[in-house]
């Protein structure tokens, strides 16, 4: 693993969305390159950097929360409130955009120059470790599906994708190939809870019995517990 050049591609995939904001897309496409920074920086053991990340992630979500209720609204009449509401939000963006370019770049860029990868043991540590969280949460939900429960899965199965996405191997295969659907099912399950319209009440019933059967299959076929051995053994 070049250590560097990872950081630094990570870094520069938050960069290039900048210049688009705060325009839907862009707003969207720099909060994921966040998360993906946000998990070479863990994997990298570089955690003091990862507050000041969160920060402007943090930002650009409240600026996408209210973009998304504005979309889910089309057709009916502008609210003063909401559209104000992202005004506020766009104008609070700025100083979260200000304090990462003058402080939270340059400390990436400094670490990106000096950056080490860690042995492949600790590596497979925080890997473990990740991919543990996922299965508690898993079992969680399964044992209460509630909103918050779901929304805990779906934050796990980010990170154990923004994770594996850097660790190439076995496992990798297997987890990749595996996590996008159940990714996009918990996002419009999330999506519909937050959204709480009357009218979607036996849409995302449905929904969450999909999802509850998505994450039946990854305990029944123990893919959590397969990728761990992999991990193990072949990283």
């Amino acid at each position: 693993m070049n250590a560097p050049r990872l950081l630094a591609g990570r870094i520069e995939a938050v960069q290039k969305h900048e210049g688009g904001l705060p325009s839907a897309e862009a707003v969207h496409d720099m909060r994921v390159a966040l998360r993906r920074l946000r998990a070479a920086l863990r994997l990298l053991r570089l955690r003091e950097l990862d507050p000041p990340v969160k920060e402007l992630q943090d930002a650009l979500g409240q600026v996408r929360d209210l973009q998304l209720q504005i979309e889910w609204l089309a057709g009916r009449p502008p609210s003063r409130r909401r559209t104000a509401a992202l005004r506020k939000a766009e104008r609070a963006l700025e100083p979260a955009l200000a304090k990462w370019r003058d402080r939270t770049l340059p400390a990436l860029l400094d670490a990106a120059r000096k950056a080490k990868a860690p042995g492949a043991s600790r590596r497979r540590q925080i890997l473990r470790k990740r991919l543990r969280r996922f299965e508690e949460r898993l079992e969680a939900a399964l044992a209460r599906p509630t909103p918050r429960a779901m929304h805990r899965v779906r934050i796990s199965v980010k990170q154990i994708r923004y994770l594996f996405e850097i660790e190439k191997g076995p496992a990798a295969k297997l987890l990749l190939a595996e996590l996008p659907p159940l990714q996009e099912s918990l996002g419009q399950l999330h999506d519909m809870d937050v959204r709480a319209m009357p009218q979607e009440k036996a849409a995302r019933a449905q929904l969450a019995s999909i999802v509850k059967t998505q994450l039946q299959r990854w305990k029944n076929r123990d893919i959590i517990g397969i990728g761990v051995q992999t991990v193990t053994h072949r990283l």
